[in-house]
């Protein structure tokens, strides 16, 4: 049997997507609270361009032997990043003949990402399944459109198991995306150990093999921000890498983690929320003392040239192909052990580093004490997915039941490798062995490397390391993950939930000025004016209008 796999083609938009702290800190991606919502002719724009900009392949024939216990065959629209690498192989193959589907993709990147799905919402023109990157700080947003009907009520969930456990598990179904009771998101699990507290990876990558070159090198991959300067001066002056004077950078990084991130790992605080509540009542966090010692720091580390000048202006990926053309010391981004395995190969193939342990994490300790390592927590869930309001029950049921079989070991076992006999043999009721290759450095050879099927994300995420996973990154981390699960100085900043969710019409409004203190931030830093007196000129300004909202606060939360 033929299947079509229509594929919506991205469209070229030219907004720079600028990425704004939540309200526990900035993760990657967040989205800002004081957008507003997209205008209608925005959303018959991005309704007609996906339409006339849809290009139509055939997928190529099925697998054979795949038995459908559905008779009727649905469409379902799905939104997805890596439209163009998605639905084109045996494995995906295999689920949509499994059950009987087709997906009609509308690709999304993280650029514009929640652009697409402000105009879909004011343009009533939802998707089936609408999947986006859905932060604690959009609550108030999304509570606005579920109880104006743009999404369907999810229900039933006693006849999924493996959902149903899933749906009582995690604060974010209970706190975020209930209403009165009733559910209307489905927050996927990140899966993660209990020991890690939900927090996100915001370390630097870094080239050790120029640090052991240098005689720099400390085994742990732990350097204070001193020995980290240290190491830039000498990087620029000595050129390892062989770029020519002044073509070598110290620190690069994603355009979201710029220049929040900067500020959120240096340990200046324990409880880093958008709004603390002190002896006289809640403040932002930006009116803290805690905060100007960050920004002061951060502005120094730019206006000193430690930090890319140009990473002020950048808004894709140029942190990133710095850092991988061999131009730049560092990399600052949500670099976890799944990101290293992922970059090793391609870092290999391009003879940027010789072996994997020239690339590594590395934890830059708190200036405040030299060895404190921290971390940010952030919600237990990655991404959400949402049904539209005018999905019928044939499709809702066929959705729940394929996200239920994706739950399963046997749906496990397909998310890791694929098809049974052809990617992977099965050796226990909870375990599989990889029949593919492997490369030299033991990393598998996976047919799927430069695939994407982020369809099959909303059940949950597939805890890891598993048998498909590429070791090398988690590797890299074993110190790191014993200095988290053992040291006292390592440090987790507390996620706020009744803070961060909470619904009162002014903090729903502005929340934390994310992309006012954004934008200050990067003033600050281009500046060379005192730092000090920047910050009390703008707070000065800023007090009327974050006055209201921790009044409010203050009378609700008391």
């Amino acid at each position: 049997m033929t299947k079509k796999l229509t594929r919506y083609l991205a469209l070229a938009l030219t907004v720079v997507f600028i990425v704004a702290a939540s309200a526990c800190g900035q993760t990657a991606p967040a989205a800002t609270t004081t957008a507003a919502p997209a205008t209608t002719a925005a959303a018959a724009t991005t309704a007609a361009a996906t339409t006339t900009a849809a290009a139509t392949t055939e997928a190529a024939a099925a697998t054979g032997g795949v038995q459908s216990d559905y008779e009727k065959h649905i469409t379902i629209s799905h939104m997805v990043l890596d439209a163009e690498k998605t639905g084109n192989t045996d494995r995906d193959r295999y689920l949509f003949e499994k059950f009987n589907i087709t997906f009609d993709l509308i690709p999304v990147t993280w650029g514009d990402w929640f652009e697409k799905v402000r105009a879909m919402v004011a343009g009533d023109n939802i998707p089936d399944i609408l999947w986006w990157d859905m932060k604690i700080n959009n609550t108030a947003e999304y509570r606005g459109w579920a109880t104006q009907g743009a999404f369907r009520e999810i229900t039933g969930t006693e006849k999924w198991p493996n959902l149903h456990e899933l749906r009582y598990s995690l604060d974010s179904m209970e706190k975020m995306l209930e209403i009165d009771g009733k559910l209307y998101g489905w927050s996927i699990s990140r899966n993660n150990p209990e020991w890690l507290q939900n927090a996100y990876y915001p370390l630097f990558a870094y080239r050790r093999d120029w640090a052991i070159e240098l005689g720099m090198y400390k085994e742990g991959d732990m350097y204070t921000y001193e020995e980290i300067f240290a190491m830039i001066d000498a990087v620029k002056e000595l050129d390892p890498g062989g770029n020519g004077p002044g073509n070598t950078f110290g620190m690069t990084s994603e355009a979201w983690a710029f220049p929040g991130v900067y500020m959120e790992i240096l340990g200046y605080a324990k409880d880093r929320s958008s709004y603390i509540k002190e002896s006289d009542g809640y403040v932002p966090y930006f009116t803290t003392t805690a905060w100007r010692q960050e920004l002061k720091f951060v502005a120094e580390m730019y206006r000193n040239g430690y930090i890319w000048k140009d990473q002020m202006v950048v808004g894709g990926s140029e942190g990133l192909d710095n850092f991988k053309a061999g131009r730049a010391l560092m990399y600052l981004g949500n670099n976890s052990p799944g990101w290293f395995s992922g970059q090793y190969a391609s870092w290999l193939d391009a003879g940027t580093i010789k072996t994997n342990d020239d690339l590594a994490p590395l934890v830059p300790l708190s200036p405040v004490d030299n060895k404190t390592m921290t971390l940010v927590q952030t919600e237990d869930y990655w991404t959400v997915a949402h049904f539209a309001y005018d999905v019928d029950d044939e499709k809702y049921e066929r959705i729940m039941d394929m996200w239920e079989w994706l739950a399963t070991e046997e749906g496990r076992a397909h998310r890791i490798a694929g098809i049974e006999g052809q990617d992977y043999e099965r050796i226990s009721d909870t375990e599989i062995k990889i029949l593919w290759e492997k490369d030299a450095e033991g990393s598998w050879l996976s047919p799927y490397r430069d695939t994407a099927r982020s369809y099959c994300t909303p059940p949950a995420a597939v805890p890891g390391p598993n048998e498909g996973t590429n070791m090398a990154g988690y590797i890299a981390f074993e110190p790191i993950h014993q200095f988290m699960q053992t040291s006292p100085d390592y440090w987790v900043n507390p996620l706020n939930w009744e803070l961060s969710t909470f619904n009162g019409e002014q903090f729903g409004q502005y929340g934390g000025f994310s992309s006012e203190q954004s934008d200050f931030v990067k003033r600050v830093l281009a500046s060379s004016e005192d730092v000090d007196k920047l910050v009390d000129e703008w707070l000065a300004e800023m007090e009327p209008r974050w006055r209201p909202v921790a009044d409010e606060l203050n009378a609700e939360l008391g």
